[in-house]
């Protein structure tokens, strides 16, 4: 939002600001001075992030505008191209690449540009915070201008109970929950039935060490409390937090992230234990999270920090709901519905205004695996498995995990590709189980079956005197009986989630759990499966690997002909499952089209594919773009050839996508001084139409250099739609001194 100088509401914060300044000036004692400048300066944090206030005159303005913003992130991605890193780095690695670059100015004396990289390399820093911690320990941010207000406040009034909450709150978003728990417990000891103390000195209090299994179950139950007050304000039809209006600066605000990262840890906790006066379940105050953080992203009209913070609480509280589902007991449709949200979760992860970190990939990452271990012969959930697979490559392309996953990609797609035609709830292909993650998750399953087998026959050791004790009939069904109760009791020891209490509001419990549910969910596998799948790994891989990709797309009698039978399955075959077909599917031959493309030894290999692309959807942009990428280097006309063959829309009818292909075009023959080129005139008009003849200034003075008027004037009549021989153009040709 742009507002005139003076009329902003950022403009009534700052005299709201100077004007409490004024009077704590005149009144230094007074507590409540120091406390309402404090909230002042909150709102002005959340007025910039949230609501992108900024004054047009600011000369000394940090946050750049959308436009200046996206002009830096093209500065630093073309930085790491530079220094060797992929197209979409991690945050990480731009932060890495921007540091490398600021070194080698300083040390080539070019001190002018080095100060421009250390600005770029600020304005990432700060945008990479994740949980806010960067914002409030940042001096110059307003949360820590609010917290030392605050800490003016309580030092002056020390047994106000409003002033230790709000001082507590700050330091707690800080990560100083040493420094945050003595004031909310002696906020807590004056006030002890306010909710949002109750809330917030639980949640320091889950954070220290040494914590006692009653304080936990008094800290879950506060924290139930906090969630429920705040959704009997939000559902109330009249007061002053009904719907949207809630006061962003309240503790307890359904858009305050602190707030809902401590709902989150109650879903953890709640997973663990759940006390009796516990209404709601951890699946119910994870949807009860994801539905209040969709509100607060609504309310975001600036991408800022606020909203990737926002988005971060959803992606969060989606992925402990697929961990919640996986460790449920096995039912009928369970398999599909697992399937299901791993194919939602990961397009949102796809999807999501976060700027790519090594944490992202790894939840998609996960994501992913959940989703092909709960359907082995699904075509799609392997092709998504393997685009993860593949970022990960791109993050680190030179260590030994990306080469790693580089070639888990590479079979990954290949599986993809050759379960084409088959069954979606079918076996897991060779391909995967040549995989080591998959390995290592088959040989815990193992281990994991075998526990269980030796905890069910000490059960039914331990319950075989009892059963010949008691008449035949009844000692008979209690033999019987007792190894399944002892083995269902093991099993739901093994898969309850075995996490701690004391996680920070940001902890990402992402490998383990997921383990866990990954384990939990297919416990109903069978050993002698798991030991024949081995062996056709060994026996089969080796053979896999040196398929061409015209071997991994089977015919439909060979499927059926290699299908597994039925008692071989994964999954229970009591689950009542759609016999759908997986699909011929573009997107796996172009995943498999790049993951060749990253290795020069197979680009051949990529370029037969994305032909392949190109011949069956010729509508696909990126199969044209990579495709060309690759040959432009060696061979530019055969670039320009693949361009060509994109079926363009009548002009008026193109985007953007469109008109990236048609100034490769142009790019590619005046660089190649080909002027000539009986495609050059019709694509620079198309570019023209599109773009604005802002873009051609450059191609325009090259082509009036070379004395190519009359070519000239046959692009300029074109993108005005005149012939030639208009008056306007006339006039115009002979300014130009083109006649």
């Amino acid at each position: 939002m742009q507002y005139e100088h003076g009329r902003s509401p950022l403009d009534r914060l700052d005299q709201a600001a100077v004007h409490y300044a004024s009077a704590v000036k005149l009144k230094p004692r007074d507590p409540q001075l120091h406390f309402l400048l404090g909230q002042v300066l909150e709102e002005q944090h959340y007025a910039a992030e949230m609501y992108g206030l900024k004054k047009t005159n600011e000369e000394d303005s940090q946050e750049p505008g959308m436009a200046e913003a996206a002009g830096r992130e093209e500065e630093i991605l073309a930085i790491c191209r530079l220094h060797g890193f992929s197209s979409r780095p991690t945050l990480e690695n731009q932060l890495k690449a921007l540091d490398a670059e600021l070194h080698q100015l300083k040390e080539q004396g070019l001190s002018g540009k080095a100060d421009y990289i250390q600005t770029l390399f600020i304005w990432l820093s700060k945008r990479a915070g994740k949980d806010g911690r960067v914002c409030v320990s940042d001096e110059e941010s307003w949360l820590h201008r609010a917290l030392l207000k605050y800490l003016d406040a309580w030092s002056l009034r020390p047994e106000s109970w409003e002033y230790g909450l709000h001082v507590g709150r700050l330091l707690l978003e800080q990560g100083r929950h040493r420094e945050a728990l003595p004031h909310l417990q002696v906020a807590l000891a004056l006030q002890p039935c306010q909710p949002a103390l109750r809330f917030y000195s639980s949640l320091a209090l889950l954070q220290q060490e040494g914590v006692s299994t009653s304080e936990e179950q008094k800290a879950v139950l506060f924290l139930h409390q906090g969630l429920e007050h705040t959704l009997a304000l939000c559902c109330s039809q009249d007061g002053p937090h009904r719907g949207d209006v809630w006061k962003v600066t309240d503790p307890l605000s359904a858009i305050n992230v602190q707030f809902l990262r401590g709902c989150l840890v109650l879903g953890e906790l709640l997973q663990r234990t759940r006390p009796a006066q516990c209404h709601m379940t951890a699946s119910q105050v994870y949807h009860t999270v994801v539905v209040l953080a969709l509100r607060g992203v609504c309310r975001c009209v600036c991408r800022g920090q606020v909203a990737q913070q926002l988005e971060w609480v959803q992606l969060d509280a989606h992925f402990a709901l697929l961990q919640s589902l996986t460790l449920q007991p096995p039912t009928a449709g369970k398999q599909l519905w697992v399937a299901r949200r791993c194919q939602a979760l990961s397009a949102l992860i796809r999807l999501t205004t976060i700027a790519p970190c090594q944490e992202l990939l790894n939840m998609q990452e996960k994501v992913c695996q959940i989703g092909v271990v709960t359907t082995p012969g699904s075509s799609q959930a392997l092709c998504l498995l393997g685009i993860a697979q593949l970022a990960q490559h791109d993050d680190s392309p030179a260590s030994e995990r990306g080469q790693t996953a580089l070639a888990d990609a590479r079979l990954s797609f290949r599986a993809s590709v050759a379960l084409e035609g088959t069954p979606v709830y079918g076996a897991a292909p060779e391909q995967l189980t040549a995989q080591k993650w998959w390995q290592d998750w088959m040989s815990r399953e193992r281990k994991t079956e075998m526990k269980d087998e030796k905890q069910q026959s000490e059960g039914s050791m331990s319950a075989g005197p009892t059963g010949e004790a008691g008449p035949a009939g009844r000692g008979g069904a209690r033999g019987r009986g007792a190894p399944v109760r002892g083995g269902a009791t093991a099993a739901a020891k093994i898969s309850a989630p075995g996490r701690g209490c004391k996680h920070l509001p940001t902890a990402k419990p992402i490998p383990q759990a997921a383990s866990r549910g990954r384990a939990a969910f297919t416990r109903t596998i069978k050993t002698e499966v798991a030991a024949k799948a081995q062996v056709k790994v060994n026996s089969r891989t080796q053979a896999s690997l040196m398929k061409t990709t015209a071997d991994c797309c089977p015919t439909p009698e060979k499927a059926a002909a290699e299908a597994i039978p039925a008692e071989e399955q994964v999954f229970d075959s009591s689950c009542d499952l759609p016999t759908t077909l997986n699909c011929w599917s573009h997107t796996s031959r172009l995943g498999l089209a790049r993951a060749y493309s990253r290795s020069p030894e197979t680009r051949e290999q990529a370029c037969e594919l994305f032909r392949e692309v190109i011949t069956k959807a010729p509508k696909v942009h990126d199969a044209y773009i990579e495709l060309a990428e690759l040959l432009v280097k060696t061979d530019p006309m055969a670039a320009v050839e693949v361009y060509c063959r994109f079926p363009l829309n009548p002009v008026h009818q193109q985007t953007f996508d469109d008109a990236f292909i048609v100034g490769e075009i142009v790019h590619i023959l005046m660089k190649q001084e080909l002027y000539d080129h009986p495609q050059l005139g019709p694509n620079l008009i198309a570019y023209g139409k599109l773009m604005g003849l802002g873009c051609l200034e450059k191609y325009i003075e090259v082509l009036d250099g070379k004395f190519k008027t009359n070519l000239l004037k046959t692009v300029y009549a074109g993108i005005h739609d005149k012939s030639m021989e208009d008056e306007d153009l006339q006039e115009f040709f002979k300014f130009k001194c083109w006649i």
